[in-house]
C-alpha cells in the first residue's frame, strides 16, 4: 500500500507544479487588465468562467471544480486592486 500512495502523491506532485505554472502565468495575464476595465469584478465574465470550468472537466468534480475556480477569481480580483 504505501508504494501506491506514493506513487499517487508523485503523480499529484507533478500535476500541482504544472498548476502553480499554470495559474502564474494565468495571474500574469489578469493583473493588468484592471486598467482597461471600468469595473474590476464582471460577475457575468465570472459567471462564464466558472460555467466553462465546470463543464470542461469531469461531471463528478463540477461542483468541486466550480469552487476552485471561485477562487482564482476572487485571487486575481485582489490582484487588480492592488496593482
Amino acid at each position: 500500500m504505501p508504494d501506491k500512495l506514493a506513487a499517487a502523491r508523485a503523480r499529484i506532485d507533478v500535476i500541482d507544479r504544472k498548476l502553480s505554472v499554470l495559474l502564474s502565468r494565468r495571474f500574469a495575464l489578469v493583473a493588468p487588465l484592471a486598467a482597461l476595465k471600468p469595473r474590476i469584478k464582471d460577475p457575468a465574465r465570472e459567471r462564464t468562467v466558472l460555467r466553462n470550468a465546470a463543464r470542461a472537466g469531469n461531471k463528478k468534480f463540477a461542483a468541486a471544480t466550480r469552487g476552485v475556480f471561485s477562487e482564482i477569481i476572487r485571487q486575481a480580483v485582489l490582484l487588480q486592486r492592488h496593482k
